[in-house]
């Protein structure tokens, strides 16, 4: 009995555990009505969504969705009595990359007035998608009583915009505008320095081939750019700008 009762405990625990999609972030808990982070505003506040996706990359990012028992609505002159907000469990979200879905907590993605909650996106972008900004838009439905109210999130009421930024499947540049070149850069093999053939390039950034940031240099020196000097032997990436186009190169380190 006591072992029937030791498992039966643990499968409660496992089953709440799967069915929780995502944890809300506590912080949020006396903040008003929304979805956090709050959508980034122009010259505000707001952090938006921080987290870039890659192609062919899994990916997650939380928000955490806070529902007290009134809400303030630009153009209406006084607050509104809540008891839920909910959003579809799908197509509620829009613009989002090919691949990328969402869930919630709790799972039927209806939030009780006066609770805490959250929304996951979550998946891998396939490589249908072009890099670049998506701006995700959530469709909420507000129960109140005066009615059901549709918002969207963000839109009128709630301003700014979500931007998802979707880098390329090396997580190096977000835009489809990407010229793979062979002999901007030389020598190549080099030894631990490269000179540029043209002097108007900027945004130098040298990566491993999975896409981990190496260093960055804004622009070259005497047409040189420096590989560090404690990197080891191997191939590596060099992205960066000219004439308002992205280029791309692989670099042979061969020191020894």
């Amino acid at each position: 009995m006591k072992q029937f009762f030791t498992f039966f405990l643990l499968l409660c625990f496992f089953s709440t555990a799967n069915a929780q999609n995502c944890v809300p972030d506590s912080t949020y808990r006396d903040s008003s009505a929304g979805v956090y982070p709050r959508p980034v505003i122009p010259g505000g506040t707001g952090k938006g969504i921080d987290k870039k996706a890659c192609i062919n990359k899994p990916y997650e990012f939380v928000f955490t969705v806070t529902i007290p028992d009134t809400l303030t609505i630009p153009g209406i002159p006084f607050l509104i009595n809540l008891n839920f907000a909910k959003i579809d469990t799908t197509g509620a979200i829009s613009n989002l990359p090919k691949g990328i879905t969402y869930a919630c907590n709790p799972p039927n993605c209806t939030y009780p007035k006066k609770t805490l909650g959250c929304l996951i996106l979550k998946g891998t972008p396939t490589s249908d998608n072009l890099p670049g900004n998506y701006k995700p838009v959530i469709k909420l439905t507000i129960g109140s009583l005066l009615g059901n109210l549709q918002i969207d999130y963000p839109g009128v009421q709630f301003p700014g915009e979500y931007i998802l930024e979707l880098l390329d499947q090396n997580c190096l540049i977000a835009t489809k505008d990407i010229h793979i070149v062979n002999d901007q850069f030389y020598p190549n093999p080099t030894e631990g320095w490269i000179n540029s053939r043209e002097d108007d390039i900027s945004d130098l950034r040298l990566t491993d081939p999975l896409g981990r940031l190496i260093s960055f240099q804004k622009s070259t020196t005497d047409s040189k750019f420096l590989l560090p000097e404690n990197l080891n032997d191997g191939f590596y990436l060099l992205s960066w700008k000219s004439r308002n186009k992205n280029y791309i190169q692989k670099i042979l380190l061969q020191r020894n």
